[in-house]
């Protein structure tokens, strides 16, 4: 399947430089001069650039992390215990010889027995420390996550947690592979980490994941792909009643279009016309997402149940390409070749089932890359008309603060929500490395 690619939005985590935690919410170019960027006294953590960042920043997220990155304070449930984690309870209740057999659905826990888990920035060279306890709350302990692109990536590693204590093939084939895809995850769950200390919450929050998600997510898909050409190689077809790395798969391309979706709404926002015979609007994706997460709390379910969730309870369905009737079998996910002799859904950007005729398979792609050109060229004319406040995209002009030049609003609503909230503290005549486009008002 294709990608559909929007502006390149900078992933602040891969640089290696300082950064102002702040600037990074607006688009501002980082200060040259690195020198000019201060540490929170108290947490001596997140850096800034000025001290209106700083107020900024404090109002709409740090206000609630400083003192557990600090380490004043320790966050409630922040910690893993073996003891109260649902995890742990129900791998311990079913055994290490249940929990190895293949039959088996319990996921059980993947985490260090005791395990105070960290967030992790770049060391800059500057003496200062490089790590953190967590300021929020632990998703494997309360069962609750700050967002589906978390859960998603828990259960990805449940997932390849179960399929390594059941010697699944799909680990012992490949093992060097299989163990570096699950370092991905870890790593990938660290980045979510510290987006989530320096992004506002909401809409913001979800462009700044999927931009810092978006490399692993790929490199994940390809190692993938290449423990598939290994199966394939010996003709493993995997019978069983959860298929766990067919289960793993669909979850990875479900971040992958995590990506494409944050594109998607952008462009939703702004007035794209919805085919609505093959589109799947935002909400609609996100739904489903939502659906598939809490199918499986603690424990896998029917691989074939998940496919009806993605077939809307019906797997009796249309191919695409040739429009004779099939019964689906299978999702069509970027991690796998097609099967001729199998019928699929892909349900993303669009929701179309498929025979396994190549060129069927082929006009589901074709399909794609024309959404995907068309979804990209409406975010691409929207990017600069971001509002500041809630993150989606003017329909028409967008307006600027008049003083400071540097904050776009979509709308009257929201300047005076921001202003109310914090931007009334901080407004000044901006420095030009922050200042944008737009209507004055």
């Amino acid at each position: 399947m294709s990608e559909c690619e929007g502006p390149c939005e900078v992933s602040y985590l891969e640089s290696g430089d300082k950064f102002c935690a702040n600037c990074v919410n607006y688009g501002w170019k980082q200060p040259t001069d690195k020198n000019i960027l201060k540490r929170c006294s108290k947490c001596k953590f997140l850096h800034y650039c000025s001290k209106e960042c700083q107020v900024e920043h404090w109002e709409k997220v740090h206000k609630q992390q400083c003192k557990y990155l600090a380490e004043l304070k320790v966050k409630a449930q922040s910690r893993h215990d073996p003891l109260s984690c649902p995890g742990c309870k129900e791998e311990a209740k079913v055994g290490p010889v249940e929990m190895a057999k293949q039959d088996n659905p319990t996921l059980g826990c993947p985490l260090a027995t005791y395990y105070a888990p960290l967030v992790f920035l770049p060391d800059y060279g500057d003496g200062n420390k490089t790590s953190a306890p967590l300021p929020f709350k632990l998703g494997e302990m309360t069962g609750q996550f700050l967002t589906k692109a978390e859960h998603t990536v828990s259960l990805m590693k449940r997932i390849l947690h179960k399929i390594k204590v059941t010697k699944h093939a799909a680990w012992t084939i490949k093992p060097e592979t299989s163990l570096a895809i699950y370092r991905m995850v870890n790593a990938i769950r660290n980045k979510i980490w510290r987006v989530y200390i320096s992004a506002n919450p909401g809409q913001m929050l979800d462009h700044a994941l999927a931009a810092n998600m978006e490399q692993l997510v790929n490199q994940m898909i390809s190692r993938a792909d290449e423990i598939d050409e290994k199966l394939n190689a010996v003709q493993f077809l995997d019978q069983s009643l959860y298929r766990p790395w067919d289960m793993f798969k669909l979850l990875l391309n479900i971040a992958r279009e995590f990506k494409i979706d944050v594109v998607k709404k952008a462009a939703e926002s702004v007035g794209m016309e919805e085919d609505h015979q093959v589109m799947v609007t935002s909400s609609q994706f996100n739904s489903m997402w939502q659906e598939v997460l809490d199918s499986m709390p603690g424990h896998l379910i029917p691989y074939m149940d998940i496919v009806h969730i993605l077939c809307d309870g019906q797997l009796t369905q249309v191919c695409f390409g040739c429009a004779k009737d099939i019964t689906v079998s299978d999702v069509l996910t970027t991690a796998k070749q097609h099967n001729p002799a199998v019928s699929y859904h892909y349900y993303g950007l669009i929701s179309a089932s498929v025979c396994g005729d190549a060129d069927c398979v082929a006009k589901v792609d074709q399909a794609i890359r024309a959404l995907c050109i068309s979804t990209a060229e409406i975010y691409r004319k929207s990017a600069y008309n971001r509002c500041d406040y809630c993150a989606l995209y003017s329909r028409g002009k967008s307006h600027r603060c008049s003083r400071c030049l540097t904050k776009v609003y979509c709308g009257e609503q929201c300047r005076k929500e921001d202003w109310a909230k914090v931007h009334e503290q901080v407004c000044r005549e901006g420095e030009d490395r922050k200042k944008k486009g737009g209507q004055q008002e």
